[in-house]
């Protein structure tokens, strides 16, 4: 059962999240388009969206502090190493909503690992391939 394992700032750290049950979340079809050096694609990919994945598992907020929750990264790493960061504030529907998805079937075929899909995003650079970890942090 492969999947994907969420660690750092969140109440449950070593969650893993296998591919079959983020596949029976997933939403969609939606259509994503993107350009990188050596393509420009169109595809229907079916997802779910990290900021409600990792609400569901909780970030370890600090209830003392004002609008803790704005002091949270996530840093997504797939399997080849390549990594990106996002903000909480980015994710969360109250604030940026970049609708960042983590897509279980591409094109109708399910992927073994998800890839993080940036559906705003005119270019695919933020888009993580065999994601294997989110890892959440605090801004120091």
């Amino acid at each position: 059962m492969a999947g994907l394992t969420v660690t750092g700032a969140v109440r449950a750290p070593g969650t893993s999240v296998s591919i079959e049950d983020l596949d029976c979340a997933a939403q969609g079809p939606m259509q994503v388009h993107y350009v990188t050096r050596s393509c420009d694609r169109m595809d229907r990919v079916h997802g779910v969206e990290m900021h409600s994945l990792l609400s569901g598992i909780g970030l370890d907020v600090r209830n003392e502090a004002k609008m803790d929750h704005l002091m949270f990264m996530v840093r997504v790493s797939g399997q080849d190493g390549y990594q990106v960061v996002l903000s909480w504030a980015e994710l969360d529907p109250e604030f940026g909503a970049c609708s960042a998805v983590l897509a279980t079937r591409y094109n109708g075929d399910r992927l073994p690992l998800p890839t993080l899909v940036m559906p705003r995003d005119g270019r695919g650079s933020r888009y993580v391939r065999m994601v294997s970890r989110l890892h959440v942090m605090r801004a120091v």
